[in-house]
């Protein structure tokens, strides 16, 4: 892995130190979804878009799949996933198999900020709870819309600013549909989050007890791990108190 896919990655699991890469895998183990909600995008899809019209589709820093195989498994959809971190690629493969849709499921390792350059045509692209791996959002909403034929579908995960609230690090509802427009999409449906704060101390709780194990296994790392552990928490405490996360269903316009 080269220090920019190194970086990448670091950024997308809300790092930022790329030290923290190895030991990724196992601070996650605990998650199967890695921040999207498979369940949301599903019925997002299959409320809005027609059958024939979601046949094929690319999931960006995929993670270990779930949704990918929640899209193959419910919508018979064909997916591709990509994802930078081998052992969740693994994990993937091996739960496609499980599921019985390794047929339309496929996982590849890669960094998806070279990756995104070159796929193309898909009918549906997924880029969920990713960050800002491919840049602000005016570069990766044009990014994500060269990935798509035209009158494709992006379901975006990511989050807005309480309207006012010019400190938080994410545009406004509005901001986001302005974004929308500039770059060429139009809004099928939105869905706000309904993680609670029992979902996010759980998790906290699992994140946690990884670090306490890391923390034993390697000492001279601990500040590292603590360090990890701290950011994670403002994460969860921003989703609670200072933004909103949300999945987008958009449709791309077609080409002028």
């Amino acid at each position: 892995m080269d220090t920019k896919t190194e970086q990448n990655l670091a950024a997308s699991m809300t790092a930022d130190t790329t030290v923290i890469i190895p030991y990724l895998a196992y601070l996650l183990q605990d998650f199967w979804e890695l921040g999207s909600s498979p369940d949301d995008m599903v019925e997002l899809l299959a409320d809005h878009v027609p059958a024939g019209e979601r046949q094929r589709a690319l999931d960006l820093g995929c993670g270990k799949g779930a949704v990918a195989i929640a899209l193959a498994k419910r919508l018979a959809m064909r997916v591709k996933g990509i994802d930078a971190i081998p052992e969740f690629i693994g994990q993937a493969r091996s739960a496609a198999i499980r599921e019985g849709v390794s047929d339309r499921c496929s996982f590849e390792i890669g960094d998806i900020t070279v990756r995104v350059l070159s796929e193309t045509g898909y009918d549906c692209t997924v880029y969920g709870a990713v960050g800002p791996v491919l840049g602000e959002p005016e570069a990766m909403l044009a990014a994500l819309r060269k990935t798509l034929r035209s009158g494709g579908h992006l379901l975006l995960d990511d989050a807005y600013a309480n309207d006012g609230d010019t400190a938080a690090p994410y545009p406004t509802l509005d901001a986001w549909n302005s974004l929308f427009e500039n770059a060429g999409f139009e809004i099928v449906a939105c869905r706000p989050s309904t993680d609670s704060a029992t979902d996010y101390d759980k998790e906290m709780g699992w994140i946690a007890q990884r670090v306490d194990e890391l923390s034993s296994m390697h000492p001279e790392q601990a500040d590292l791990f603590a360090h990890y552990l701290k950011a994670q928490r403002g994460e969860y405490d921003e989703l609670l108190n200072d933004i909103v996360g949300a999945t987008w269903l958009l449709r791309a316009r077609s080409h002028r």
